[in-house]
């Protein structure tokens, strides 16, 4: 019998830096009950090259009633127009051709910009350039000899995660009965404030969007106090639609409090932001797609520091 594999994109667009690169993960699930091999790989869209792609982990193998995820990273080539691209993924089982199994996901878009090259200084300015650092090596030294001004106060912006439910947007693409409570301490485990945003997934792609409010535009570091436990899903989190980080593994076998987790860094601006938990698998055999986040951070990056 042939696998009807489904295929689920975590965002429906590539992030992409200053360098055209980003990455995103793609959900593949076995709706059937005997485990099955997938093969996940890249469909580049319209003036694009499969090249661009790289897939970690292209084969594994799918328990019934399972699901994996595989991280696609881009990197688009200098030179290449500056426009928008797409690319599907899909999957289809090892042990058969691809025409007979293959299942796509939908089309996944991605800006690219122009990237400026690097200037050539003439050789004949070389000497006064060199001069120009001496000049300016000694105002730099100057002024931090001086150290009469305190540095500039960076802003960190922190949320109790549960106090976000109230306005949260749960939405279950497959109509299971996702839910999302304030979940007091138990199972051993003491929350801050005593309490947790609770997600009750019940399928690849469920999700909860909850708003926040930041006070500037900056480079931020996102970071998250995350709870694991044997029922809770492998996760990732999109802020405005758009995939940061790398999948967060939810499973242990007794529920535990993790440290905060440096998810990824966003520029970001003033104003209301959303941001998203997606249940995107799970590695154990359990109906239960959890997840629990205790706290939410944004750390303002220092201008010196953000690559």
């Amino acid at each position: 019998m042939t696998t009807e594999w489904t295929v689920v994109a975590a965002a429906e667009q590539f992030t992409l830096d200053a360098r055209n690169t980003g990455e995103l993960t793609f959900t593949v699930s076995n709706p059937g009950v005997a485990p099955d091999t997938v093969v996940f790989d890249v469909a580049p869209g319209e003036g694009t090259q499969r090249s661009w792609f790289t897939v970690t982990e292209p084969q594994r193998v799918v328990p019934g009633q399972g699901s994996v995820s595989f991280l696609v990273r881009l990197g688009v080539p200098p030179g290449t127009p500056s426009r928008r691209y797409d690319m599907t993924g899909f999957a289809y089982s090892a042990n058969t051709a691809p025409e007979e199994s293959s299942r796509s996901s939908g089309r996944v878009t991605y800006e690219v910009r122009a990237v400026a090259p690097p200037k050539r200084t003439p050789w004949p300015w070389i000497a006064a350039a060199a001069a120009l650092v001496l000049v300016v090596s000694a105002v730099v030294v100057f002024l931090v000899a001086r150290d009469d001004e305190p540095p500039p106060q960076l802003r960190v912006v922190t949320f109790e995660a549960e106090s976000l439910v109230p306005g949260a947007r749960v939405e279950s693409p497959a109509g299971s009965a996702a839910t999302v409570v304030a979940q007091p301490n138990c199972c051993g485990v003491t929350w801050s404030q005593d309490t947790q945003l609770f997600f009750q997934g019940r399928a690849v792609n469920d999700r909860v969007t909850v708003t926040v409010e930041l006070p500037a535009e900056a480079t931020w570091q996102f970071s998250a106090v995350l709870t694991t436990s044997f029922d809770y899903a492998n996760t990732v989190f999109l802020i405005d639609g758009r995939q940061v980080g790398d999948p967060f593994i939810g499973f242990t076998p007794k529920v535990q409090i993790t440290d905060w987790v440096d998810v990824g860094r966003v520029r970001l601006g003033p104003g209301a932001h959303q941001i998203t938990l997606v249940a995107i698998g799970k590695t154990q055999s359990t109906d239960r797609y959890f997840a629990g986040i205790d706290m939410i951070r944004f750390s303002e990056v220092p201008p010196e520091d953000k690559r």
